[in-house]
């Protein structure tokens, strides 16, 4: 848990200044719904792998990555869940994929690199950068790669913070924005794709000692964590309320106080976890139903560390912990006794096995990550500059429950 708050903390600070290129909640596509303002009831949808624009993106059919395999731009890649087979997202024959007559291809003109999320049957593209012929852009591309539109364009001293949630037919995002003095002011937004409209939703306090970061959704309720650097306290604000404010959030708090030392709390898609040390109790509530849950933490091995529960999928949780090397480590648990099945899986670089997007009977993991020489680089006498890129395998639920491993995707680049 510990692990996986630092994670989003990390992914939101890089994203104050740019993307970069090529615990775990998995997202599925939502269903368009009515526009909306504040103060309904329209529930506020995940739409993005830990709820944060990344490189990577699930649809209902399959996966969607960006990274960059060649000097001067990066492309998106696109794996079929039925095929399991791994593609340049371009259907011309012989393309080189370099340019822009491929659908795959996005360049980089003295940007840093894009980040993508999946929504309402469309494929978003998002470039942080901001340069002389434009600002920080979102972008919208129809599923095959083809027919794309900004549909969004940030104005100067703006930025995307890089959170993002569906909400009805339009997007939840924060944005910051550097004044003339050079003080950053944070706030969260709802745009209306159709449009482009922008409707300033919460503006959060520039208090140095007490930092609010946004740290998930469920119904209509945004989930927040507030840290002032030695406690932490999550609580949450609901957008159906008439008056949708950050002023009183104390009589709205979730869960208790927690210090990632002695106690450990986190929200993982639907559910909030929590793990005392103190009393070596772990438990989880389901934000959605109410549904609660408290039992012991199962005995580990000498010399692990647990840090609490990571959620896997329908209902389903495993711990996060170090082992005696100090290697991450998932160890699935049994729903119904809450003790450890055997099943372990390390998170390193060669064989994390992350889950990253769920397609009903079957989940698709990014295996590992490798790298390749980067093409195009002797033009520009460069040597030895590396590309990175994402392995990926599906597997069904039943197998990974098991500790069956898929078999790898090649990946085409």
């Amino acid at each position: 848990m510990k692990i996986s708050i630092i994670v989003k903390l990390s992914v939101l600070c890089l994203f104050v200044t740019s993307l970069t290129a090529c615990g775990i909640h998995t997202p599925r596509e939502s269903e368009r719904g009515p526009a909306v303002t504040s103060g309904n009831e329209t529930p506020i949808t995940h739409v993005a792998y830990l709820d944060m624009v990344n490189q990577h993106a699930v649809s209902p059919d399959g996966l969607y990555s960006v990274c960059q395999v060649q000097l001067g731009g990066e492309n998106l890649f696109y794996v079929d869940a039925e095929s399991r087979q791994e593609t340049y997202l371009c259907a011309a024959p012989n393309c080189t994929h370099d340019s822009l007559d491929c659908t795959s291809y996005l360049p980089m003109n003295g940007e840093y690199g894009y980040g993508i999320f999946f929504f309402d049957s469309h494929l978003y593209v998002l470039q942080n950068t901001p340069i002389q012929s434009h600002g920080p852009y979102l972008m919208q591309i129809e599923p095959d790669g083809t027919n794309r539109k900004t549909v969004l364009e940030l104005q100067d001293g703006e930025s995307f913070l890089g959170s993002v949630f569906g909400y009805g037919s339009s997007l939840l995002m924060e944005i910051n924005v550097v004044d003339e003095t050079g003080t950053w002011h944070r706030r969260l937004e709802q745009i209306d794709l159709q449009s482009g409209e922008r409707e300033i939703l919460l503006e959060y306090p520039t208090q140095e000692k007490q930092v609010f970061t946004l740290m998930g959704a469920a119904g209509t309720n945004l989930i927040y964590l507030c840290s002032n650097y030695e406690q932490n306290q999550y609580f949450k604000v609901d957008l159906s309320s008439s008056d949708v404010s950050l002023e009183h959030w104390q009589d709205n708090t979730l869960g208790p106080q927690f210090d990632n030392v002695t106690s450990y709390c986190n929200v993982q898609g639907d559910y909030f976890c929590t793990y005392d040390t103190k009393t070596n109790r772990l438990g989880y509530e389901n934000l959605l139903t109410g549904e609660t849950r408290e039992f012991d933490a199962p005995a580990l091995a000498p010399g692990e560390t647990l840090y609490g529960l990571v959620y896997l999928f329908d209902d389903q949780f495993a711990l996060t912990l170090d082992d005696a090397q100090n290697n991450i480590v998932l160890a699935l648990l049994d729903s119904e006794s809450g003790n450890l099945t055997g099943v372990r899986y390390m998170q390193t670089k060669e064989n994390s096995h992350t889950i990253v997007g769920d397609f009903g009977e079957s989940i698709i993991c990014q295996v590992s990550n490798s790298e390749q020489l980067l093409e195009g680089q002797d033009k520009e006498g460069l040597i030895n500059e590396l590309s990175y890129y994402s392995i990926y395998s599906i597997i069904s639920k039943d197998d990974f429950l098991k500790g069956i491993q898929g078999t790898e995707i090649a990946f085409p680049g």
